[in-house]
């Protein structure tokens, strides 16, 4: 049994609170002392309290706990979308936000374009449009030459690198100023601007090859995920990165090649084949992985399985992981990789 003053502790909580939520009905002692008032919690109150903070946690107000029941979850499931939706449309109408040549800051509302929702497949970058037209130039094949497919999906949404669209702009990651498009006969001129001068520097020319709407399920490449569990004991224990260099790049021990901090801090490989990523924004996430591969669950939409190879270079270790980024979910191809060394 626990004193008030114990299970708060336990908590992180005041006693003022568990107070407070006796009074509303939602924690109860298992006992109180007739003569001293001492109140005693037993494991079933401590398994309440967990249920009371694990909800408000979940945004469910006390009311909403004190009457919990499947309706509860269903309609705080329904409210939790809706702000989620909301939440993505202001982001959607933050990114539209861009500053024009002369320091201005342009904002537009999200405009419809039908006619440019679809697939559209690269034919040539040219200096303009009219060079185009005349049937005398020549394909600028290293601009843009990625980018073989572009895909417009249903209310400006983005996807890889492109942030968002609306009616005559198309939105880079990386570009402050959006590109613009304009449509005639099937064919799409996209006006490529330079990130400095703001400066358009090409037209790329897409033909239209299909009106359908796409998701963005089905223009991700998905990785196999479920791979039976095979043990590794070389992959058992705690990885560290190192470096994230180019695929093709040897990596030297002692250097750093990445100029860049990276997302990814740390793998730890469990002999059940669960592995626990450590990002550089603090947080923890739960993985799987097997013989030769990390797996990554993102939600059933990008999920990938990224080959690792350990190798032992001057008595220490190291796992060279390829990384699976949007430019081989949508862009079918793997730039780099990250090297970690083995700590534990």
């Amino acid at each position: 049994m626990l004193k008030i003053g114990d299970l708060a502790q336990l908590f992180n909580v005041t006693v003022k609170t568990l107070r407070f939520y006796e009074n509303k009905n939602l924690l109860q002692p298992a006992s109180v002392d007739v003569y001293t008032g001492y109140r005693y919690y037993d494991e079933k109150s401590v398994k309440r309290l967990s249920e009371i903070l694990y909800l408000k946690k979940l945004g469910f107000s006390l009311k909403e706990i004190a009457n919990f029941d499947e309706n509860q979850i269903a309609s705080k499931t329904k409210q939790l979308e809706n702000q989620i939706k909301e939440l993505y449309k202001n982001i959607k109408q933050l990114n539209l936000i861009y500053k024009n040549k002369e320091g201005e800051f342009v904002m537009q509302n999200f405009i419809n374009d039908p006619q440019v929702i679809g697939k559209w497949e690269r034919i040539c970058v040219v200096n303009n449009k009219e060079e185009f037209l005349s049937g005398k130039f020549e394909d600028q094949k290293e601009i843009f030459k990625i980018f073989k497919n572009i895909y417009f999906l249903e209310n400006g949404q983005g996807y890889w690198c492109f942030s968002y669209w609306s009616k005559g702009i198309l939105k880079f990651f990386n570009i402050e100023k959006p590109f613009e498009y304009e449509i005639e006969n099937d064919l799409m001129f996209l006006t490529l601007f330079d990130n400095y001068s703001a400066d358009p520097v090409a037209i790329a020319v897409y033909k239209k090859v299909d009106n359908k709407v796409y998701t963005l399920k089905d223009i991700s490449q998905i990785d196999n995920i479920n791979l039976p569990f095979k043990n590794d004991g070389k992959a058992l224990g705690l990885w560290q990165t190192v470096d994230f260099i180019p695929i093709k790049a040897k990596f030297i021990p002692g250097t750093k090649q990445s100029k860049y901090n990276t997302p990814l801090l740390s793998l730890s490989f469990l002999p059940n084949g669960k592995m626990i990523v450590s990002w550089a924004d603090n947080s923890l996430g739960n993985q799987t992985w097997t013989k030769g591969y990390a797996l990554f669950c993102r939600g059933g939409r990008e999920d990938v399985a990224c080959h690792y190879d350990i190798q032992n270079i001057d008595g220490k270790d190291y796992i060279y992981l390829e990384w699976k980024s949007g430019d081989y979910t949508f862009g079918n191809r793997i730039t780099h990789k990250y090297v970690l060394e083995k700590i534990s």
